[in-house]
């Protein structure tokens, strides 16, 4: 394994720590990289005791700053100083909850696949998980598939396998502490990088976290996970709410005239204002895109184009069958619809983020 560093964020590590970098030594590492994120004092002796290990080498600040954080420190230190001696760096929780076999063997697929990110993946259907542990990462899977398009058993596995010619991708993922591991994802599918899942053991230490910052740092992962969604959601809302304004005083200003047409006139003329104000948020701040906008904008116009006549098919349809009912309303729960589908369309179909 001289070709691989094993990266290991620290916060207030107990003897686990100290027993796994013994042992990934004797499994044949021969550089470990310990990033003290900050502990207390009463947690020092363990790293005075990582000192006096040959392969190890503590990287300290005094203020705790996130896992992420000292990921990123670490992958820094690593750039600066380790970068041409080697081919690339696992990343290792500090609890000892991956088996040094199976970190070994995320190094050697990490070595002979240089062109992809490796997962150690752990399997939740294991006996003796708690609940929430299995229905948590089962969650997040679905969600993170349903968004981003992609398969991964294990969102939030801390052991990954890093080639050299990633890691300044994972220094330009956002995230100073637990959600940091998931933008590191999402950064790699949103730039088409191989994503390679290796099975691996589970082991279960309980830890000591309190409920509040389990609460916290579940939130931030949420945050992390939901985050083009709730661009994407910001901007369709601002967008529908031109819209129904648009629409809402076409209503009051052609009152006199037959309701079909009005509805229907009224949808084209609101739809055809908003689309363009939606095309120009969602393009530059939620996907991103770098594709000419003329090129985007046949595609999204039409799209809409599409929307538009469902939109104002089934609000004709609902107003005929409840006329009274403000055709307003019929308009909010369809527009609603249309806008959960049509996320996964202009994400895959259009602006191909």
């Amino acid at each position: 394994m001289n070709d691989v560093v094993i990266l290991i964020p620290a916060y207030n590590p107990n003897h686990r720590l100290i027993d796994l970098v013994k042992d990934l030594e004797l499994s044949g590492f021969k550089k470990i990289l310990v990033i003290n994120d900050g502990s207390l004092k009463k947690y020092q002796k363990v790293f005075l005791e990582l000192e006096k290990i040959s392969s190890c080498l503590v990287l300290e600040y005094s203020e705790n700053k996130g896992k992420g954080y000292a990921i990123k420190y670490g992958i820094n230190y690593y750039l600066e100083n380790l970068k041409n001696a080697y081919k690339g760096i696992v990343t290792v929780d500090d609890d000892y909850q991956h088996e040094p076999d199976d970190i070994k063997n995320i190094a050697l697929k990490l070595l002979g696949n240089q062109d992809s990110l490796i997962l150690g993946v752990r399997d939740f259907k294991t006996k003796g998980l708690p609940f929430g542990n299995k229905f948590g990462n089962k969650l997040t899977s679905l969600i993170f598939r349903f968004l981003y398009g992609t398969k991964i058993s294990d969102t939030q596995t801390g052991l990954r396998g890093i080639p050299n010619r990633y890691l300044n991708l994972c220094l330009e993922a956002n995230g100073k502490r637990f959600e940091y591991e998931m933008n590191m994802l999402i950064s790699f599918i949103k730039n088409k990088k191989n994503v390679l899942c290796i099975p691996i053991k589970t082991i279960y230490h309980k830890k000591n976290n309190t409920m509040f910052n389990n609460v916290i740092n579940g939130l931030s992962i949420y945050k992390a996970l939901f985050s083009e969604y709730i661009k994407y959601g910001l901007t369709s809302l601002f967008a529908a709410f031109i819209d129904i304004i648009i629409f809402t005083a076409f209503l009051s200003i052609f009152n006199n005239l037959n309701a079909n047409f009005i509805i229907i006139m009224g949808t084209f003329t609101a739809r055809i204002v908003s689309a363009f104000v939606n095309f120009n948020l969602t393009k530059y701040l939620v996907f991103k895109s770098h594709e000419k906008s003329e090129n985007l904008l046949v595609k999204f116009y039409l799209h809409n184009f599409i929307n538009m006549i469902a939109s104002a098919t089934l609000v004709l349809i609902l107003h005929n069958l409840f006329p009274n009912v403000l055709e307003t309303i019929f308009k909010v729960i369809v527009d609603t619809t249309i806008y959960i589908v049509g996320y996964k369309i202009q994400k895959k179909y259009i602006f191909k983020a």
